[in-house]
């Protein structure tokens, strides 16, 4: 899952610099701002890139390795999950996978939000343009230490594990949901453990997790960018300014960065699980 994301940071970093720029142009137009003034690596690929790579990584371990084990607690006896039960576990493994990764995580969303170009050592472009970069271009273990000197290493952890509960959440229920019902589509015995099938309910999954957690992410997003300075006033300010749309600013780069993620991390899971002798998720 970290390899996958860090393929695909640049989706994430014009989704997070969209959604902390107050422009009416549309994302396209930013996106190829961006690359005319600063270029794909240093604009948009290596913002936040390791923390991005790390903080999904030991997120992953817990949205993905605990789900099976908590939604086959709830479920019992029964032989097949409901929907609803699909969603709860995977909002409560979602939920210990994200609080673990909020550090990491707050390094990735601060490092892509003043990301820009950096000269004589101050930010030239970006939203902290004429300010000296504190996340940008620095190393992870700095940045943590700068948090942590702040006191605000878990800062906005309550934002990010709801973002994390939803996105791992409308996940399982997109993913575990299509692969539980292509039987009745697909005429084969086996179709559950079709790499063909994990795939397809991968960009399920991906959307899924797209509808629900975006409204999640462009709150924590703001708030963590030191655009409001609670939560509430995160919610409450982009409601105004915005509307109800506004809580679904970059969601397209979202959902199209979530579909090669999980499309890739998902299906090679389901296979090393079998290697292994544990059935499939």
């Amino acid at each position: 899952a970290g390899l996958a994301v860090a393929m695909f940071n640049p989706l994430d970093t014009l989704k997070v610099r969209y959604q902390v720029t107050a422009t009416n142009v549309s994302m396209s137009s930013f996106g190829m701002n961006i690359l005319a003034k600063e270029g794909l690596g240093g604009g948009l690929w290596l913002p936040g890139i390791w923390p991005n790579a790390l903080g999904i990584g030991i997120s992953s371990m817990g949205r993905v390795g605990l789900y099976p084990t908590i939604r086959d607690l709830i479920v019992g006896d029964d032989p097949k999950a409901s929907p609803t039960t699909m969603f709860g576990a995977g909002l409560l493994a979602g939920a210990l996978g994200y609080f673990v990764s909020s550090p990491v995580y707050q390094v990735k969303t601060l490092a892509q939000a003043e990301a820009g170009l950096i000269q004589n050592g101050l930010l030239t472009t970006g939203t902290r343009s004429g300010e000296v970069p504190l996340y940008h271009g620095q190393s992870l273990g700095s940045a943590l230490r700068l948090l942590q000197t702040d006191g605000n290493l878990f800062r906005g952890s309550g934002a990010l594990v709801a973002r994390g509960a939803m996105l791992s959440a409308g996940c399982a229920l997109g993913y575990d949901y299509c692969k539980t019902e292509a039987p009745r589509y697909v005429k084969t015995g086996t179709v559950g453990g079709l790499p063909v099938v994990h795939v397809v309910a991968s960009v399920a999954g991906a959307l899924s997790a797209a509808i629900f957690a975006t409204p999640a992410d462009v709150v924590m997003t703001r708030f963590q960018a030191g655009h409001y300075n609670t939560l509430p006033a995160s919610f409450a300010g982009i409601l105004r300014t915005d509307g109800p749309l506004g809580f679904y600013r970059g969601f397209w780069p979202f959902f199209i960065r979530l579909c090669p993620v999980f499309g890739l991390s998902l299906p090679l899971t389901e296979q090393l699980r079998r290697a292994l002798g544990l059935g499939y998720i």
